[in-house]
């Protein structure tokens, strides 16, 4: 199976937490690339129109992984914009995970992980699962659950 996760990173936390799916995916056998959205220029509080620096094609993956930072309690505009733009999803399988620096889900990471799931559901994906990784003293613990929700969730395809 291709795997692709698919990550915004705005202060690197996110990125870490995909480089440690990816790293525990690839040993399951299936192939699995990170790759990462960026923007042209910086993002400015407000602004709403964002002009891609790379945005990856998920056309060639059979699974996808989405990740994204909360921010201002919601999904952070980069992705937002990134899935709002794809074409289709449609049949995918899709599995979208936060990282946020609040200690509880309810601020901000579960609207974040609705608002992506409800673009995903939109344009033709079938929403596996989610995750959210607390950026605190149990980030590792968390981000092994994530790891574990995704290894499940691979051996079941």
């Amino acid at each position: 199976m291709n795997i692709g996760i698919i990550v915004y990173s705005k202060s690197g936390n996110t990125e870490s937490t995909a480089r440690r799916v990816q790293e525990s995916i690839s040993t399951t056998g299936h192939q699995v690339k990170t790759e990462l959205i960026t923007i042209k220029g910086e993002l400015k509080p407000g602004e709403t129109n964002i002009e891609f620096e790379n945005r990856p094609d998920p056309g060639e993956y059979d699974l996808l992984f989405f990740g994204a930072p909360v921010q201002a309690f919601s999904a952070a505009l980069v992705m937002s914009s990134y899935l709002d733009k794809l074409s289709s999803l449609q049949n995918k399988k899709v599995f979208c995970f936060v990282t946020k620096g609040l200690p509880f889900n309810w601020t901000g990471g579960n609207r974040a992980l609705n608002q992506m799931k409800k673009i995903c559901k939109e344009k033709g994906a079938k929403v596996s699962g989610t995750g959210i990784v607390k950026w605190g003293k149990n980030r590792d613990q968390d981000i092994e659950e994530l790891v574990q929700k995704v290894k499940t969730l691979i051996s079941k395809l």
